[in-house]
């Protein structure tokens, strides 16, 4: 073998980045590997919640979002023109992914992490240890190689189906008028599907539309139309950037590992199925596949597991449960129409959102009296 280390992560995204922090936090001797140079840029809605920046933290990142105002807000317009607007329990921000990733790319090297462009195209997993391309070697390897993650074909498990798979839009406009907030704005038309806007604080906000795929091609003519159907006041000429992206959704997750191998982020299929937020997800299912796969050989796989359902278990369950209910349009705006009138429904729909919350029976209860009063 050219090198051997402890541990060799794939990817250097928020999951991979995560994970090199936390691995190297632990001691471990840490292999960053990306297809691409830093900065990149990243197809995403780039929104960084409070959530995600707790878990940087704890890894000892504080500079992530340094320079971008703050969103105090989130606008929610259901499916059937129900609408909320209202502060958010703790802002959010809009940070470029080629400003935000290169930032957590900087903190693993600087703690220790040797980073290295490389294109992964053949995992071998042996007793002893996982073997890249025949060249590179470690006692345990993290998969956070993203949507078409290689590491997670190695493991065996195919790419997400339709209706747990989404696709989306994303590029660059003139921010809207009006004070700074997230706008998501939800179809009817072609539900679950919705339109956002994040102003990013310089005059421009990220925008995009995305919707789950239902066995049908969706080209990138439909996804533009359906962007300027949702947020009429973007003018479709003046949006730049745009790339499309796959969004697995965590209503169909694999296995998160097998002996020394786990699988971080998007490569486990960690996206909102409600919202389609990632970040949180990313980060913190990589500083937990980071501790894991630090530890002694063999039982990465397990470890990690039995972490990931202490820390996000209960809610990934509520989250699919949201997920079901909200394929019914009347529930969505029922939904957004009990956030309107109660504050705590409003946090607990966030938190179920943008992070790690849960439902919760005055949730249920204040949607079915929406429901109720429709009827």
């Amino acid at each position: 073998m050219d090198d051997e280390f402890d541990v060799i992560v794939v990817g250097a995204g928020p999951a991979g980045s995560a994970a090199a922090l936390a691995a190297r936090r632990a001691g471990a001797r840490v292999l960053l590997l990306d297809r691409a140079d830093f900065p990149r840029d990243k197809a995403c809605g780039d929104g960084v919640a409070a959530h995600a920046l707790d878990v940087l933290a704890e890894l000892g990142v504080a500079d992530a979002v340094a320079g971008y105002p703050p969103l105090p807000a989130l606008r929610l317009v259901g499916p059937g023109g129900a609408e909320v607007a209202r502060e958010l329990p703790r802002p959010a921000y809009t940070v470029p992914r080629k400003v935000f990733d290169a930032r957590l790319v900087a903190a693993a090297v600087r703690a220790g992490a040797l980073l290295r462009r490389h294109t992964v195209r053949r995992v071998e997993l042996r007793d002893d240890r996982v073997v890249l391309d025949g060249a590179l070697a470690a006692r345990a390897l993290v998969g956070a190689d993203g949507a078409g993650s290689v590491v997670r074909r190695a493991l065996g498990h195919p790419v997400n189906p339709d209706r747990h798979l989404a696709l989306a839009i994303r590029g660059y406009a003139p921010a809207l008028p009006g004070p700074p907030e997230q706008l998501i704005v939800t179809s009817g038309a072609r539900w679950p599907a919705y339109a956002w806007s994040f102003p990013i604080g310089d005059g421009q906000a990220n925008v995009g539309y995305g919707e789950v795929l239902r066995g049908e091609p969706l080209s990138r003519a439909h996804l533009l139309d359906r962007l300027a159907a949702l947020l009429p006041a973007t003018d479709p000429t003046a949006v730049t950037e745009l790339r499309a992206h796959h969004l697995p959704l965590s209503t169909h997750r694999p296995a998160p590992g097998r002996g020394r191998a786990v699988l971080a982020g998007d490569a486990l299929s960690l996206i909102n199925p409600f919202t389609g937020e990632g970040i949180f997800y990313a980060l913190l299912s990589g500083a937990l596949a980071g501790v894991a796969a630090a530890g002694p050989p063999g039982r990465a796989a397990d470890r990690y597991a039995a972490a990931l359902r202490r820390r996000l278990g209960t809610h990934l369950r509520h989250s699919s449960v949201a997920a079901w209910l909200a394929r019914h349009r009347r529930i969505v705006d029922a939904a957004v129409r009990a956030a309107r009138r109660d504050d705590r429904v409003y946090a607990t729909v966030v938190e179920l959102g943008l992070g790690d919350g849960r439902l919760d029976a005055r949730t249920l209860a204040m949607i079915g009296v929406g429901l109720s009063a429709r009827t």
